[in-house]
C-alpha cells in the first residue's frame, strides 16, 4: 500500500473509529516550493489523524464480522464471470484453487482492479506510481504538521510528502506519473532524501523500517461504477482526490452506500446498482470532479509558476487566512472562490501572479470537457 494513513476527522465522527487508532493529529502543513519558497498554513482545529493502517484494517474486518460478515483472510482472487444471473470469481486460498458465487459482488481491489473489465465495467487506467519509506530517525519534525515538496524534478506530475507518525517518525514518500517521466519513483525518491534542501539534513542518519508502493488513479471516473450484479467501491472506481491521492474515506462513504442498496438487488430490484452510482455522486462525486481540474491546473504549472504562487501566498497574509479558514482537505472545493478572490487581489498588487493564476485556471478546466 501506498497510504499515507491520513484520514479526515469527518470520517472520525461519521464511522465512530476509535481514536485509539490515531497515531498522530494533523492541524497544519508546509508546502515547499521548488525553489525554495516554504509557505506554512495552520487551522484553528484538527483537520485530520494519522492512523496506524494495520490496526485501523484490523477494526474494519471485526466491525463488518460483527454485522454478519464471513471474513476470509489468505485469498486472492483473480477472475470473475457471470453465470446464472450471478457471478463466480475464482482465485487462490492459501494456495489453493477457490471459488465463490454471489448474486451480487461489490468490488474494493485498489487502484489495479481485475474484475470490473471483465464483468463489464472499464473504467480510467490511469494512475500515478507511489513509493513510500517508514522511517526513523527523522530530525526537524512537527508532529502536527506535514510537508510537501512540489516541482518537476522533485516528483513529476504529483508531489513528494513527510507525513509525521512519532517524535522522530515519519512516512516519507512520493508519486509520479509514468506519462510524464521514465524514471521510476525509487530514483526521485532516493534523490530527495539524499539532496533536498528542506530534507536531507534531517533524514541523514534516519533508517529506513519498510518500504511500500502501489498505485494511485488520477483520472476522474466518467463511467458508471456498476454494471448488473457488480458494483466498484474505492480506488477501484477512481473514488480519490486526485490532487492528493487520498480516498479511504471515500471509499467508506461508498462501501456504505452499496451495503444499503445490496439487499435490494438480491430481492430482485435491478435498480439498485444505479441507486448506488446516484448516491455516491451526490455525496463526494464533486469533490472528486474538482480535485481532478485541481491536479490538471497544477501539472500544467512550471516550477517557475509554483515558485511565485507560493511567494505570493507566503507574502500575503490574507491568502493564508482564506485557507486556514476555509481549508478543509476533505472537502477541496470549498477553497477554490475564497482562494480567487484574495489571490485576485494579490495578483492586482503584483501583475505577475495574475498569469499564473489564469494558466491555472485554464489548464484545469481542459481536464473537465
Amino acid at each position: 500500500s501506498h497510504c499515507t494513513g491520513k484520514l479526515s476527522h469527518h470520517a472520525f465522527a461519521e464511522f465512530e473509529i476509535p481514536r485509539t487508532l490515531a497515531m498522530n493529529a494533523v492541524s497544519a502543513a508546509v508546502f515547499h516550493s521548488p525553489g525554495g519558497v516554504s509557505v506554512r498554513v495552520r487551522r484553528a482545529t484538527v483537520d485530520s489523524y494519522v492512523v496506524d493502517r494495520v490496526a485501523f484494517d484490523r477494526w474494519l474486518a471485526a466491525r463488518a464480522a460483527s454485522a454478519g460478515a464471513e471474513v476470509m483472510t489468505g485469498v486472492r482472487i483473480t477472475a470473475a464471470r457471470r453465470n446464472n444471473g450471478g457471478v463466480i470469481v475464482s482465485g487462490l486460498r492459501s494456495g489453493r484453487s477457490f471459488e465463490a458465487a454471489g448474486r451480487l459482488i461489490i468490488d474494493a481491489e485498489g487502484a489495479a482492479p481485475r474484475l470490473p473489465g471483465a464483468l463489464g465495467v472499464p473504467l480510467p487506467r490511469r494512475h500515478a506510481m507511489g513509493l513510500q519509506y517508514h522511517m526513523r530517525g527523522v530530525g526537524g519534525i512537527e508532529p502536527d504538521t506535514p510537508e510537501l515538496f512540489l516541482g518537476r524534478e522533485v516528483a513529476p506530475g504529483f508531489f513528494a510528502w513527510l507525513m509525521p507518525v512519532g517524535p522522530d517518525r515519519a512516512r516519507v514518500g512520493l508519486c509520479v506519473d509514468p506519462r510524464v517521466t521514465r524514471r521510476p519513483p525509487v530514483w526521485y525518491l532516493e534523490r530527495l532524501i539524499a539532496t533536498h534542501p528542506a530534507l536531507h539534513r534531517r533524514l541523514a542518519r534516519a533508517r529506513v523500517d519498510e518500504k511500500v508502493g502501489g498505485r494511485i488513479p488520477l483520472a476522474r471516473p466518467r463511467r458508471p461504477a456498476h454494471a448488473d450484479g457488480f458494483m466498484v467501491v474505492g480506488d477501484a472506481a477512481g473514488q480519490v482526490k486526485a490532487t492528493s491521492g487520498g480516498g479511504i474515506y471515500y471509499a467508506m462513504i461508498a462501501g456504505r452506500i452499496a451495503g444499503e442498496v445490496a439487499p435490494r438487488y438480491v430481492g430482485g430490484d435491478r435498480r439498485a446498482p444505479a441507486l448506488y452510482e446516484r448516491g455516491w455522486r451526490a455525496r463526494f462525486g464533486r469533490e472528486v470532479a474538482f480535485t481532478a481540474f485541481g491536479r490538471r491546473a497544477i501539472n500544467r504549472l512550471s516550477d517557475a509558476d509554483i515558485d511565485t504562487f507560493l511567494r505570493v501566498i507566503a507574502e500575503n497574509p490574507q491568502i493564508r487566512s482564506s485557507v486556514e479558514r476555509a481549508g478543509d482537505t476533505q472537502f477541496q472545493s470549498r477553497l477554490l472562490l475564497p482562494i480567487l478572490r484574495s489571490a485576485w487581489a494579490a495578483g492586482l498588487r503584483r501583475p505577475a501572479f495574475i498569469p499564473v493564476v489564469i494558466k491555472a485556471l485554464a489548464c484545469g478546466m481542459v481536464a473537465q470537457l
